[in-house]
């Protein structure tokens, strides 16, 4: 017959803010307010003017702020990181890829180039999570 252990996590390596696990972040109250100030925008195609308005002002302002130069664009997207992987994957690496894999992202990136028949297989040097290959 099985028996099942339970699993106890001591209150000092639980987040203070009663968070615990991965998953969405904690949002800031202030983000919230800044939210319901622009409630034009919510639930609203993304093909409407507000939401083009905002979303051009926000590539803009990040393209300053990185200092882009001629011909570089922001590209924004709605995805968790394997979509960005993805993305990544088919846009910004050229021929071959080198990664750092140390964990579950790294590593998720690494498979995401190494399965793309367009690409030569990466180059991945591994190491354990929390180490530093």
């Amino acid at each position: 017959m099985p028996t099942s252990t339970s699993v106890q996590i001591p209150a000092e390596l639980k987040p203070a803010d009663g968070r615990f696990g991965c998953g969405p972040s904690k949002v800031r109250p202030e983000a919230l307010a800044a939210l319901a100030e622009r409630a034009e925008v919510m639930g609203t195609s993304h093909r409407q003017a507000p939401v083009r308005d905002l979303v051009g002002r926000i590539r803009a302002g990040l393209g300053e702020l990185f200092a882009l130069p001629d011909g570089y664009e922001v590209a924004l997207g709605n995805g968790g990181a394997t979509a960005f992987w993805d993305a990544a994957t088919a846009w910004l690496v050229r021929g071959r890829a080198l990664h750092l894999s140390y964990g579950e992202f790294s590593r998720k990136f690494a498979k995401a180039t190494a399965a793309a028949p367009f690409l030569e297989d990466p180059i991945v040097v591994e190491a354990e999570p929390g180490d530093a290959p």
